[in-house]
């Protein structure tokens, strides 16, 4: 009795519906708590956010409870996608109708790609943004760092920069494995490593103001959405043709 409740709660196409909105309503409550509390979520953005969301779970969980909320919600959405593709792919197929059911399998493992990409980038995914002295070394998630070599701008004869790049090197356990010139719009890579280049400082001696990040999810985040828009397009396409 208990397993069959169990099955059809999570094949019921109103539990998709009523999750999507209590985590709708939920993301209403974290935009108002995020501005309200940016001492408590601005690391949000800094570094790994699984540290984040551990580190916050006990500092502060009066105004995280609907961060993580949201995670049990798009957990029980995600176990809901997967059960409902795993009944319809195990039901029997017609060849005259494969196309119209299987897009919409094809549109879950869409969705279902955009999460595990969001959760990679959650696990070992980071954005960070500083001042690096031009010779200093700054550490990196990974056990990598981050070396500025020199820094070079030309200017104008009112004083204005007109061309500025930065030489910078990527270590691994105390060794260079990268070297590059970084510039505007032209950031170096190193296993999924970038860094860009924002601007120069020289208020207190050359330095850059860099940006680096790392992003495991990106290309699953690209291979969902692709899925995702071939799915509905078909769909649709084949609706329209049956209307």
């Amino acid at each position: 009795m208990f397993d069959t409740v169990m099955k059809n709660f999570f094949l019921s196409l109103k539990t998709a519906v009523w999750t999507l909105f209590i985590l709708v309503c939920i993301f209403f409550v974290g935009s108002y708590m995020m501005p309200a509390h940016r001492e408590t979520f601005s690391p949000m953005n800094e570094g790994i956010l699984l540290d984040w969301a551990s580190e916050i779970a006990l500092a502060d969980p009066w105004h995280a409870w609907w961060f993580f909320a949201a995670l049990a919600a798009l957990m029980l959405l995600t176990v809901n996608t997967l059960v409902c593709s795993l009944q319809a792919v195990r039901g029997k197929w017609s060849r005259s109708e494969f196309f119209l059911r299987i897009s919409p399998q094809v549109i879950h493992l869409g969705f279902l790609c955009i999460l595990l990409a969001h959760l990679l980038s959650a696990v070992s995914g980071y954005k960070l943004t500083g001042v690096l002295p031009e010779g200093a070394v700054a550490r990196l998630p990974g056990g990598r760092a981050l070396g500025l070599e020199k820094v070079d701008a030309r200017t104008d004869p009112q004083g204005y920069m007109t061309d500025w790049s930065a030489s910078v090197s990527i270590y691994e356990k105390g060794e260079i494995v990268e070297r590059g010139v970084l510039a505007p719009n032209k950031p170096v890579f190193y296993q999924g490593v970038a860094v860009y280049l924002k601007s120069l400082s020289f208020e207190t001696g050359p330095a850059a103001v860099l940006l680096v990040a790392q992003d495991p999810g990106a290309p699953w985040a690209l291979a969902g959405g692709i899925l995702f828009i071939l799915g509905s397009s078909v769909l649709m396409v084949l609706k329209w043709k049956k209307a």
